[in-house]
């Protein structure tokens, strides 16, 4: 059903557009195509012939024409992405548990959303009929060729009132239509923001009417400049308990208009005049000001629909239950109170270092009303969530207008001219529109506020443990009890305050306090506007970003849940593995620690700037994950489907976590220009329209706009099982382990206070401070957890460009669209490691001294191990350097490619012969012919209609004669038809290929000739090329060797500096292992003598203590004997004895290696002294034997010169001897055709003489033959000339006859006219004389009558060819076109004087009578000067007309 809903709705929509389309194009092509340059950018024209279906199947379109084609089709698109986000609010309202429950919930939508486009209303039907016809008429704005004229006679306008010239007269040009363009957008604009607040407006009121206000709230009573006074108390505000005025309301106006109108025409009714209805009207807006009171008008709008916004906003944001009774609410809040006091006493600590009143707990009956019966709750919104739009549009209106009355006073006689009076109005309506705005944007934030509280309230819901553990719940209208600012007092136990910052919003005091909507809505409220502003703000972004941290832990809690589970956050679907509510308590522990280690735990700046950049960590570790390590994981482990599954869903899932340009659904068609960021102020300032539109989201007008994490998290690891599940989780504290390793890594560099704000990308010559001595510990204490932070973030930044640029290097390198499969990764794995992961490890081993060690720890490029020393984020570093320069070079390659093509296309252009256009500098590349033959279904066909008739039996199958012939008969034509269009494909095929080849033959062709005009150049110049190039192999030979010299005498300079600092220094270390010997020495010698003074010392006091305790058994009377303490004491002697014997063999022993180490010292010395001797001997040498070399190829290089030389000369005399011989040669071949040439001239002078004897006797026969022909032409001259004398007599007689026939019929018609003015005086005078009615109306209907037959003589005259019957009178009339091509001058004036002679009485009026003549004879005197023959036209004449 939720399919089929879609479907419908798709269908509905799509059809609709198409007949909108078709409408337009009608508009376009109202006149048909014509093939001029005016129809350049035109949609393609529609032939309406034959209407076809898009496919084979039952379509869900209309039927199309045949080319019929509608590229605003493809924003179909946009409408699944409507309908997910309208779901998704509506998700997030009624949060549904199963997945029964999300399909009824997405039906419902659709039905809706259904229900909603078939009862859709038009745009116009909101506002008034005027303004219907001045700004929503589309007649003459939708058309573009009418638009077209309109510029056109606004061009004209203007070149005929000022005169502009060249560069001139191209800037009015474009100026004037830069303007038309702004007109018709901002027109667009207008109709779109005034369609937004009506439908913004019909929301205000239902929720004024169900917090008890009125509609007329919404609405301000116009007062224009012109008419108003100035008032004392302008800017009074409004009240600051809007409940107030549900008691007293007398100082709200009660006006409720007729209609609907826009904003501007509220302020003012000459800046809102305007019309879109007829051109002149759009001529006024385009050539004076009409663009800028648009635009005036267009700010209004955008204000209203803005405040009206921001009202729905937080009254959508306020929805609570209230009590029927007073009563009932106070008790309930006092036992709240108390049971919140109480609980706040008994809550426990978190931690040595945590205070216990961050886990102070609120009952769940303080956030979550429980459902009470209906006799004792109702369902209503807080009056406190009003805003009435009246009082806050009355002040800064009457401020605007008293500035406007002052500034009127101070210019004085300028205000007479219109156009300053229209431009301080502009100026003062900006005014007001942006304090207003600024106004409002207080209700903005709080809105905000409440929208990210509620949803952290609704978070906390499904985890009631933690909401009791870590959060502290606010009561509607509770007191603040106690102080707003912690005292750090280890004596005395003291609360957290319960509010987010201070009351004057300087402090930060609790994070983990969640207010009720009533105390936000009067947050700040007692500041002054900038100070209240300023907090808002700071607590917005606090909030904003707590909310996404809670989110995201939440989320990620949940991440291990079942997949078929729609209840997340119940305890028993939250697993272990995960980490559940201890991992989510740990988390916010770890938040909280952060807060407390900042430089200033209590500034709400820091405190944001903190919260705000963990955020940004948050969702960068787990895009990192997903995108890279998971992935990677599963690609390298050969679960392909997995890393398929992840691919698919991270493209939907990621981009929202991200801070990516969400562009929205209406900006299709207006983008920004490229190199411009949508983020920077400089676009906001170029094109603050289509900036909006670009950063604002999909749907920029929506009430609620918070960023489904939990959604998108669960989006990106939703088609795993449980075991992939966990390789992803395992790479996700993956990720987290490596930040804690970085943080460690930097320790020292954190404790110095330094925040690192610039991305590690942008460092390309800095690393890390190594840090020797490493503070233990998994989680490390930070001294400022904001530059931690920055650190983590730059570090994250790096490694997802480095893996974007990685990915692209692979592609380009393996030549593949992706790597997804495991053959091509472990491919571009082992390609990466030698050609970017190796030279980068060695380059950074190199820069910091440690190469030896990297050829130890890496023996080949395919093994490679990091070293310890190098931080991983300087490795990274030098990997994208790697990366970012391979691909530089790609990109060179690429464009040198492109370079090469075309200056080859050019060159073989300039070498064609013929005088035609260089096509081929724009000719596509030619299309590859991909053949394929349709298997045609012949025998499965004939099998079909040879069984359609048949009989069978259990044996056989048995078919009839006739059947079976046709059949054949159809297998025949089935056949022939295959093979005709087999021979017709393969034919165009072929041709195709010729057709490709013969281009490329002709292109070769072409360059070869070129190549070899240039190779007649190129032979004179290869010797000198030849002699340029060895002398720079030369050059080249010798810089080499000069700089290998200079390598070898910097290495030896090195060695030498390291030997004479160790020479140096050699007496120096000797000294101090002497002194540290003789240290040692002592040591151990003072420590045998502690050792020895501490057991004299003990044998003494073991001495007095066996003394004392023998006194102590005389003194008690013992009787025991004392031999056994004196034996052990007897026995502890010698023992001593023992030991300092010891100690002096001891002693011994480290003087013995004392000097045994010092005499390994002094042999170690010599050693070294006469290794490097040895050394420098063997320099020595080598230096020498490089001499001896350099001198013996010094003389071969001068022999082999030398020889050369000796080469080139005898090169030379051989040339010099062979152009000698060669001269000769041509002299005697000169010789030898000068005598040939005279002998043939002598012979064709012979031969030209018997010739021109011969041609004089044929050319006097010809003469006698011509003077014969000559004769006989002229004598049919003759004869000719007399026949067309007598044709002219013919053709003038006939003329004659016509003139006369012409009069005649100009005689008749006069007549007949004459006698309708007697017949119709006679009647005249018949009327006059009857008394009688019946009489007179007999009259009547007689003149009527002959009237009638006068009309139709008159009708009958002109154009026909017929004889008037009635009056018996046979003419001829002639048509115009008849009397324009056979009357000439002559007959005109005959005819005129004719009618000259017979002039009749003039009975009727000469009006009438001239109105006759001019329909009986109307182009009689038209074109005098025509004469044409007749004899033709006179030959088709009836003989009726020949006898006349």
């Amino acid at each position: 059903s939720c399919l089929r809903l879609h479907l419908q709705l798709i269908k509905d929509v799509l059809n609709k557009q198409i007949d909108n389309q078709r409408k337009y194009n009608h508009k376009i092509w109202r006149d048909g195509p014509k093939d001029g340059i005016n129809e350049y950018g035109f949609p393609p024209y529609i032939i309406a012939k034959q209407l076809i279906a898009v496919n084979n199947s039952p379509p869900a379109l209309k039927n199309l024409y045949l080319l019929e084609f509608h590229p605003s089709l493809g924003l179909a698109s946009l409408i699944p992405k409507a309908l997910d986000h309208i779901l998704q609010e509506f998700q997030q309202i009624y949060r549904p548990k199963t997945a029964s429950d999300i399909i009824n919930l997405e039906k419902r939508v659709l039905q809706l959303t259904l229900d909603e486009w078939m009862t859709l209303e038009s745009p116009e039907s909101f506002y008034g009929s005027q303004l219907q016809k001045d700004l929503f008429v589309d007649v003459l704005v939708e058309d573009p060729s009418l638009v077209r004229e309109i510029a056109v006679s606004a061009l004209k306008s203007i070149t005929e009132e000022e005169q502009k010239q060249g560069k001139e007269k191209h800037v009015w040009f474009m100026n004037i239509f830069s303007r038309l363009l702004e007109l018709l957008t901002l027109r667009h604009r207008l109709i779109e923001v005034a369609v937004e607040s009506a439908q913004l407006g019909r929301l205000y009121k239902e929720f004024a009417g169900e917090m008890g206000f009125d509609e007329f709230h919404l609405y301000l009573r116009p007062v224009y400049f012109e008419f108003a006074t100035h008032k004392e108390k302008a800017d009074q505000l409004p009240p600051i308990f809007i409940t107030a005025l549900l008691e007293d309301d007398s100082g709200v106006d009660r006006y409720i208009p007729s209609s609907l109108v826009l904003s501007i025409q509220d302020i003012d009714n000459q800046i809102g005049k305007f019309s879109f209805r007829i051109r002149e009207s759009i001529l006024q807006l385009l050539l004076h000001s009409g663009v800028e009171n648009l635009q005036t008008a267009l700010a209004c709008q955008v204000t209203q629909k803005n405040i009206l916004l921001v009202a729905v906003q937080q009254a959508a944001f306020c929805h609570m239950m209230y009590p029927t009774q007073a009563g009932a609410m106070k008790e309930r809040s006092q036992s709240m109170r108390s049971q919140s006091s109480s609980t706040s006493e008994r809550s426990s600590t978190i931690g040595n270092e945590m205070e216990s009143q961050l886990l102070a707990t609120v009952p769940l009956t303080s956030y979550s009303v429980v459902r009470f019966s209906a006799g004792h709750w109702n369902l209503k919104r807080p009056p406190e969530a009003f805003i009435s739009i009246q009082l806050e549009k009355q002040g800064p209106r009457d401020i605007m207008l008293n500035t406007f009355i002052q500034k009127k006073q101070i210019l004085g006689s300028r205000m007479q001219n219109p156009d300053e009076v229209n431009k301080l109005k502009r100026e003062v309506i900006a005014e007001y529109c942006h304090k207003v705005t600024h106004r409002m944007s207080q209700y903005s934030l709080r809105s905000q506020i409440i929208a990210y509280y509620n949803s952290i309230k609704g978070l906390l819901e499904d985890l009631p443990t933690v909401r009791d553990k870590y959060f502290i719940i606010g009561l509607p209208q509770e007191k603040k009890v106690g102080k707003e600012k912690l005292e750090n007092d280890p004596r005395s136990f003291c609360p957290r305050p319960r509010c987010l910052l201070s009351a004057d919003g300087r402090s930060f005091l609790n994070l983990w306090f969640i207010p009720h909507p009533s105390e936000t809505l009067f947050m700040f409220k007692m500041l002054p506007e900038q100070a209240g502003c300023k907090a808002l703000r700071l607590t917005l972004q606090i909030v904003a970003a707590f909310h996404d941290i809670v989110s995201y832990i939440f989320s990620f809690a949940q991440l291990g849940s079942a997949p078929g589970c729609f209840d997340y956050f119940c305890l028993e679907h939250l697993t272990a593995d995960w980490g559940g509510t201890e991992q989510i308590g740990m988390e916010l522990q770890e938040l909280q620690k952060k807060i407390d280690n900042l430089h200033n735990p209590s500034d709400p700046n820091e405190v944001a700037q903190m919260l705000s950049l963990h955020r940004d960590i948050l969702f960068l570790q787990f895009d990192a994950a997903v995108r890279h390590l998971v992935r990677k994981a599963f690609l390298s482990s050969g679960n392909v489907s997995a890393y398929q599954s992840v691919t698919d869903n991270i493209y939907h899932g990621l981009p929202p976590l991200s801070n990516s340009i969400v562009r929205s659904a209406f900006a299709s068609q207006l983008l920004i220009p490229q190199l411009l960021d949508p983020y920077s102020h400089r676009t906001l300032m170029l094109f603050p329209w289509r900036t909006f539109l670009a950063n604002g989201g999909p749907f920029p007008v929506t009430i609620s706009n918070l960023n489904p994490i939990n959604n998108n998290m669960q989006l990106c690891l939703s088609g795993l099982n449980d075991e992939d599940r966990r390789v992803a989780h395992g790479e996700l504290i993956g990720v987290q382990s490596e930040m804690e390793d970085i943080l460690l890594n930097n320790y020292a560099i954190l404790d110095d206070h330094r925040e690192w704000r610039t991305p590690f990308a942008k460092q390309s010559s800095g690393r890390f401070d190594e840090v020797s001595g490493k503070p233990s510990g998994a989680l490390l204490e930070l001294p400022h957890s904001v530059a931690s932070c920055s650190l983590l973030k730059s570090y994250l930044i790096l490694w997802k460009q480095l893996e974007v640029s990685k990915t692209e290097w692979g592609r380009l390198k393996l030549k593949v669209e992706d790597i997804n499969t495991v053959h091509l990764y472990k491919q571009f794995s082992e390609v990466y490691n030698v050609e970017i992961l190796y030279p980068a490890m060695r380059s950074v081993a190199i820069r910091m001294g440690l190469e030896d060690e990297f050829e130890g720890f890496v023996t080949t490029p395919q093994c490679t191990f990091p070293l310890k020393e190098v931080s991983e984020a300087e490795l990274k570093t030098q990997q994208l350097r790697q990366l970012l320069e391979s691909l530089e070079i790609h990109m060179i390659h690429n464009v040198q490619k492109k370079i090469n093509k075309e200056m080859t296309l050019v060159i073989s252009e300039k070498a064609r012969e013929e005088r035609n256009l260089p096509t081929e500098l724009w000719k596509h590349r030619n299309m590859q012919e991909n053949f394929s033959v349709p298997r045609p279904e012949i025998v499965e066909s004939f099998i079909q209609r040879l069984l359609e008739n048949h009989q069978k039996t259990d044996a056989e199958i048995i078919v009839g004669k006739d059947h079976l012939q046709r059949c054949l008969t159809a297998l025949g034509c089935d056949i022939m038809a295959r093979e005709r269009s087999n021979f017709e494909t393969y034919s165009m095929f072929y041709e195709n290929i010729l057709q490709q080849q013969q281009q490329l033959l002709y292109q070769k062709e072409q360059e070869m000739d070129a190549t070899e005009d240039k190779t007649g150049n190129a032979e004179l110049g290869l010797s000198q090329v030849a002699e340029l190039t060895h002398e720079m192999i030369m050059e080249i030979t010798a810089l080499r060797a000069r700089f290998t010299d200079l390598q070898r005498k910097d290495y030896s300079l090195k060695e030498q500096i390291r030997k004479e600092v160790q020479e140096d220094y050699g007496a120096l270390v000797q000294s101090l292992f002497l002194m540290c010997l003789q240290l040692k020495g002592k040591l151990d010698e003072y420590r045998l003598s502690i050792n020895q003074h501490m057991f004299e010392i003990i044998s003494e006091v073991r001495r007095d203590g066996v003394d004392k305790m023998i006194d102590l058994k005389k003194k008690f009377g013992s009787t025991k004997d004392n031999s056994r303490l004196k034996e052990h004491l007897a026995q502890q002697g010698q023992l001593q004895k023992l030991r300092d014997e010891n100690s002096s063999l001891g002693k011994l022993v480290c003087k013995l290696k004392t000097i045994s180490c010092w005499k390994e010292t002094v042999q170690k010395a010599k050693l070294s002294a006469s290794l490097r001797e040895m050394e420098k001997e063997a320099i020595q040498n080598k230096k020498e034997c490089l001499k001896y070399k350099m001198m013996a190829e010094q003389e071969v290089v001068l022999f082999r010169q030398q020889l050369k030389a000796a080469r080139k000369a005898l090169a030379q005399s051989q040339a010099e001897n062979k152009r000698l011989k060669q001269q000769l040669d041509k002299q005697e071949h000169l010789l030898q055709e000068a005598e040939h040439r005279m002998n043939q001239e002598v012979h064709r002078g012979q031969k030209l003489n018997q010739i021109k004897t011969e041609n004089l006797g044929r050319m006097l026969e010809d003469l006698g033959e011509r003077e014969l022909r000559l004769q006989c032409l002229s004598a049919e001259a003759e004869k000719s000339s007399k026949r067309r004398q007598l044709q002219e007599r013919k053709m003038k007689k006939e003329i004659h006859q016509v003139r006369t026939q012409l009069t005649q019929e100009r005689s008749l018609k006069l007549d007949a006219f004459q006698r309708v003015d007697e017949l119709q005086s006679q009647l005249y005078v018949m009327e006059a004389a009857a008394p009688q009615r019946n009489f007179s109306a007999g009259l009547t209907r007689r003149s009527a009558n002959l009237s009638r037959s006068a009309n139709s003589i008159k009708l009958s005259f002109p154009g026909s060819a017929s004889w008037i019957q009635n009056t018996e009178i046979s003419t001829f009339a002639l048509s115009r076109d008849f009397k324009q091509h056979f009357l000439s001058t002559d007959s005109m004036h005959g005819m005129s004087s004719a009618t000259e002679e017979t002039q009749r009485p003039k009975t009727v009026p000469s009006g009438w009578r001239n109105r006759v003549v001019d329909a009986l004879l109307p182009d009689l005197t038209e074109n005098p000067h025509l004469v044409v023959p007749i004899q033709k036209k006179s030959q088709n004449c009836s003989p009726g007309q020949r006898r006349q």
